[in-house]
């Protein structure tokens, strides 16, 4: 939109940090929409429930209920295009893995008294 008014190409694309092949790439590659015709399908299944539904759930609605041949591919890829995302097993970001146990194995008593600590 820029390069029609008078700017340069490459400067464009350098303050932009694109490179000229990525630039005509994706001028010749278009993103278009597959399966428009789930989106209303899959808003309705989603929206059944509270926390909403995964993508293999609304796949299985779309093949019992209305007789739709689908890929569950196909169906995750038209709800992350409409913004729908299952809250019931999302990560939650405050909680980390962790895989301490606390004290493991047994401990051995020091029946003896011997002292074990190094003077230097």
């Amino acid at each position: 939109m820029l390069a029609g008014r008078g700017h340069r190409l490459d400067q464009l694309l350098r303050i932009a940090g694109l490179a000229r092949s990525t630039y005509f790439y994706h001028l010749s590659h278009p993103e278009r929409v597959t399966r428009a015709d789930l989106e209303p399908l899959v808003g309705e299944i989603w929206g059944r429930t509270p926390n909403g539904c995964g993508h293999r759930q609304v796949r299985m609605c779309l093949v019992h209920e209305f007789g739709q041949r689908v890929s569950a591919k196909s169906v995750l890829r038209v709800m992350r295009r409409m913004g729908l995302r299952c809250a019931i097993r999302s990560r939650n970001p405050w909680k980390r893995y962790d895989s301490y146990r606390g004290e493991t194995g047994d401990h051995v008593h020091n029946l003896l008294k011997r002292d074990f600590g190094a003077a230097r």
